[in-house]
């Protein structure tokens, strides 16, 4: 606005009689003030609606190891497919997920062509040569208790 207001003034400069005619004799248009637009973005910048998702963890793997004690209805291992297969003991949940079907100790064995794992009652488990027991483990005390019937049994017999 300021500059329409002072077109063709001179503020400093003084005038001529002969300069101010040929101005007066030119038609003065008064210039519209040029259109400005601010355009905000309509779309989201380069890969921002493709971000911001993501699934809560299904926590699979094995939750009990080769060894290790299991109650009856305990989770061995959660799986997508059979890529374990169950073997004594052991059922398969509708989800592929492996599960005890007793109280015992779980055993891994590779077949030729699958993986298995069972669940011996700890009656008849064996502990591998080399492997020790830590004293006062749940697994020690539960075989030491059943080495203490074992042996009461035999001499009530």
């Amino acid at each position: 606005m300021l500059a329409s207001a002072f077109t063709g003034a001179r503020l400093a400069a003084p005038r001529s009689f002969v300069g101010q005619q040929l101005e007066a004799a030119r038609p003065q248009s008064v210039a519209a003030p040029a259109a400005f637009t601010v355009e905000a973005a309509h779309k989201k910048g380069s890969g921002s609606t493709k971000n911001g998702r993501d699934s809560v963890s299904k926590r699979r793997g094995v939750k009990v190891y080769g060894g290790q004690p299991v109650n009856a209805g305990g989770i061995i291992i959660r799986q997508l497919g059979t890529k374990v297969h169950p073997g004594k003991n052991v059922g398969l949940g509708r989800d592929y997920t492996l599960f005890s079907l007793i109280d015992g100790v779980v055993v891994f064995d590779k077949n030729s062509r699958r993986s298995l794992v069972s669940v011996i009652p700890f009656e008849q488990y064996q502990v591998p040569e080399g492997q020790q027991l830590k004293e006062g483990s749940r697994k020690h005390k539960r075989l030491a208790a059943i080495a203490a019937a074992r042996e009461a049994a035999v001499q009530e017999a």
